[in-house]
Parts: C-alpha cells; sequence; structure tokens
C-alpha cells in the first residue's frame, strides 16, 4: 500500500468521491442508513481482528468478527480509553515512523494535559472532510456556492498534492479570519472582517463567536447574520445559544464531534436534536455500572478510520438519547465527565449538575461564566454580565450564588471576576470548569513512593 500515493490523490480523488458516498441532505430512509452502518460494522471488526492491538481484545471478550453485524453488538467489545488510544498510537508512531510519514497526525492536549495523537491516513483524513461538509450540507449550504467564513482550521489546509476543480471551487469559497491560537485578534477586527465578507456560513471556537457577539451587543454594532453558523470545539452552553440566537439569528448548525472521531452527530437549524451520522460512526452510551442503553457517557467508533481504528472510544461526553427507526438521536448533551468540582469528603459534582442550574440562570444577567475550584471551601466564577441587563453587579451575584449554593451542597463560597470576556484555554478553547486542586490520584501515588 502507498500512502505517498494516497496523499497525492487525496484532494484529486479521494474527498470529492467521499462527499459523493455521504448523504448530502437530511436522510430521508432510516433503514438504508441502518443497513449501511451494520454493513460498515461487519467490516470494521474483520479489519480490526488483523491488528494485534485488536486481536488481544478479540480475545479478551472471547468473540471474533463473526459475533459482530449491528452498532448494538459493540456492547461485547472492550472500550477503548484516551490513555490506551495515546500508547499505541505512540508506540505506534514511534515504531514504523517511515509508514506513517504520508499521514496526518491530530494532536490534542488530553483531558490530562499530555498531548494524545491519533494518526490518520490520507483517506480516512478525507472522509474526516467529507463527514463534516455533508453535516452542514445537511442544513442547506452547497460547497462552492455559499461563502463560508472561519477560524485557520486543520480541515481547510492543503495536504500535499493537485486539487481538484471541485476542491479549488471550494477552497475559493472559503476564507480565513485574522484571529489564530497563537495570534489573538481584537474583537472589533473580527466583527469587521466578519461584515465586510459577509458569510453565509461562520464557523469558529465557541468562544471566540461568544466574544465577537458580546462585542456587537455591548457596543449596539451591526453584525451580520449569516444563513447558518457553527460553533465548534466547546459544548455549546444554553447562555451562549442564547446570545448567539439573539446576535446570529436561527441558522445555528451545531456539529458534535473530537479530533479523534471527526463529526459524529449534528443539530440542525430548527432542530432540537442531534442526529447521529450512523452511516460512519456507532454512538452507544453506557453508564456507570458499565450497562449500555439511552443513558450514560458516549462510546463512538468512527466506521469510515478502517487503517487506524477506534472501536469502542471513550469520549468522556454524557448524554441523554432516544431511537427513531433504528437509528439514535441524542436528545441532551450533559457534558465532560472529567468537568468536575471537588468535595472534602471525596465527593464529586459533574459539570452536568451544574449546567441543570445554568440552564435555570438564563436571565440572571450572565451571558457567559466559567467556574474555578481554588480550594475546598471557595470557587472563584468568572463571569461576563449581559449588556441588556439593568440590575447590578451585587444583585446579579446573590442571584447566581443563590441558585449554584445549593447544588453544591452549599459548601462553597463564591468570589466573583467580572470581565469584558473570559480568556480562553492556551489550546483556544474555554473549558467551563478549571480545578486547581491536586490531582487527588496522583497525590496518592506520590505518597505512596
Amino acid at each position: 500500500m502507498s500512502y505517498a500515493k494516497d496523499k497525492k490523490w487525496e484532494n484529486l480523488r479521494y474527498f470529492p468521491a467521499d462527499l459523493m458516498k455521504v448523504y448530502k441532505k437530511v436522510p430521508k430512509n432510516p433503514a438504508k442508513v441502518k443497513a449501511i452502518q451494520d454493513r460498515k460494522v461487519q467490516e470494521l471488526m474483520k479489519i480490526a481482528y488483523e491488528i494485534p492491538f485488536y486481536r488481544a481484545r478479540f480475545e479478551r471478550s472471547g468473540t471474533t468478527p463473526e459475533d459482530y453485524h449491528c452498532g448494538t453488538d459493540l456492547y461485547k467489545f472492550p472500550v477503548l480509553n484516551k490513555e490506551e488510544l495515546r500508547d499505541w498510537s505512540d508506540e505506534e508512531l514511534e515504531k514504523d515512523p517511515e509508514k506513517y510519514q504520508d499521514w496526518h497526525v491530530s494532536p490534542t492536549s488530553g483531558s490530562t494535559g499530555i498531548p494524545l495523537r491519533t494518526p490518520f491516513s490520507p483517506k480516512e483524513n478525507a472522509w474526516i472532510k467529507a463527514n463534516y461538509m455533508r453535516s452542514i450540507m445537511m442544513a442547506g449550504f452547497i460547497p462552492g456556492v455559499h461563502k463560508c467564513l472561519h477560524r485557520p482550521n486543520s480541515l481547510h489546509i492543503s495536504t500535499g498534492g493537485k486539487k481538484s476543480f471541485p476542491q479549488r471551487m471550494v477552497d475559493a469559497r472559503w476564507k480565513d479570519m485574522s484571529d489564530a491560537i497563537k495570534e489573538r485578534v481584537p474583537s472589533k477586527v473580527l466583527l469587521e472582517e466578519i461584515n465586510d465578507y459577509k458569510p453565509d456560513f461562520l464557523y469558529l471556537h465557541k468562544n471566540i463567536m461568544v466574544r465577537i457577539c458580546l462585542y456587537a451587543k455591548r457596543n449596539r454594532m451591526y453584525l451580520h447574520k449569516p444563513k447558518w453558523y457553527s460553533p465548534i470545539s466547546e459544548m455549546l452552553d444554553p447562555s451562549s445559544e442564547q446570545l448567539l440566537r439573539e446576535m446570529l439569528g436561527p441558522g445555528l448548525i451545531n456539529p458534535y464531534g473530537l479530533s479523534e472521531t471527526g463529526t459524529a452527530a449534528v443539530r440542525l437549524p430548527g432542530e432540537d436534536f442531534f442526529r447521529v451520522n450512523s452511516d460512519t460512526h456507532v454512538v452507544n452510551l453506557r453508564d456507570d455500572e458499565g450497562n449500555y442503553g439511552d443513558n450514560g457517557v458516549a462510546i463512538v467508533t468512527p466506521l469510515f478510520k478502517t487503517d487506524f481504528p477506534l472501536i469502542n472510544y471513550v469520549t468522556g461526553d454524557r448524554m441523554e438519547s432516544r431511537t427513531v427507526d433504528g437509528l439514535r438521536q441524542i436528545t441532551n448533551l450533559k457534558g465532560r465527565m472529567n468537568d468536575v468540582i471537588h468535595h472534602k469528603d471525596g465527593k464529586i459534582t459533574e459539570w452536568g449538575n451544574l449546567e441543570i442550574v445554568v440552564n435555570y440562570a438564563v436571565g440572571m444577567g450572565v451571558v457567559q461564566s466559567r467556574f474555578i475550584q481554588e480550594s475546598y471551601d471557595q470557587i472563584r466564577i468568572q463571569a461576563v454580565k449581559d449588556p441588556g441587563c439593568q440590575m447590578s453587579l451585587s444583585e446579579i451575584e446573590a442571584k447566581y450564588s443563590a441558585a449554584f449554593a445549593p447544588a453544591l451542597n452549599n459548601e462553597f463560597h463564591f468570589v466573583y471576576d467580572w470581565m469584558d470576556e473570559i480568556p480562553s484555554d492556551p489550546n483556544g478553547k474555554l473549558r467551563m470548569i478549571v480545578n486547581h486542586l491536586p490531582d487527588p490520584v496522583a497525590e496518592a501515588e506520590s505518597t505512596a513512593q
């Protein structure tokens, strides 16, 4: 197999061909989508059986490829957590660097701060791009016709080789904004870029989109409303969503995915649920007791990733769902399971519990907030005031504290930092909970030594 040749052909043939393979509109035939998913599950498991890393997992579970015919059959297979993926990826990349020299490696900071590198072959990378494009096309976006404005993103960086005519058309309508993670640009400049270009589709990191909207609202400035927009890379909280809808209009496309898995689901304008891209992904949910069902932590399998498979990958995101016509729909994204507040007695409060209060707190005068646990007694709340709110800061603080204190067992004193905008993390994202307490696991290991 020549990955160098695949890389050369990635833009010229694979990306356009893959885009044609996935549905360009909202799927009308659930039975057909389910049949595609079933077939791809069978194909993926046969391929995985020949990979030593996964062969060991088959043996551990006492199964063979013949035991897997549909998405729910993956309940039988061991899950893959970030640490296991990191170790396997690092081992493969270091063992055979020549094999992977023409691959793409998607780096993330990882929840522990230790980098996670996920290899994608040229064909897999083409699927990543095609699947994201399909997700926005389901809302009506037409590549090469509608204009897109976005923060520089690896989805649109040339990967070598000659570009096809369709991709040259697409790229001609994709425009980079001047902001980047290492080169931050003032909100005023980004606002002017949006108004000057007047994009049909706008997509940015959620926190960047929020700060532009907040700047426009605070200064009573005009902000172009695109037909569609997507806040990416971070969970969309209710206060931020309310602000985006107010300033950018009803065309919200909310994609769900990770850099490791690609876009696994999408919430389209006018819908109150996320459609799982079931012809390209399996999303199963597992509770804390290890039981699969409609609620729990998302276990994602990208079915197109056959050169370096990710089977039953634990994302850490908690969800609620339902099954309609054999296909999963996500009715609620509850947030990361590792975004937690620690209590003195060893118990934790997850972001999902606080999110319920955030939902209730919409309209209390806060458009964006972040919780920083500084001790077992104090939580610092970084907050941005809604410019349209007439309450004083002290009045808002009293209401906000009264709402959150019971959710945290009335154990914490709240200190407020009022800001024009909440600074993003070094990776460009914005976590809702930041914990400055020592890692109890690491602390215990250190004590034991």
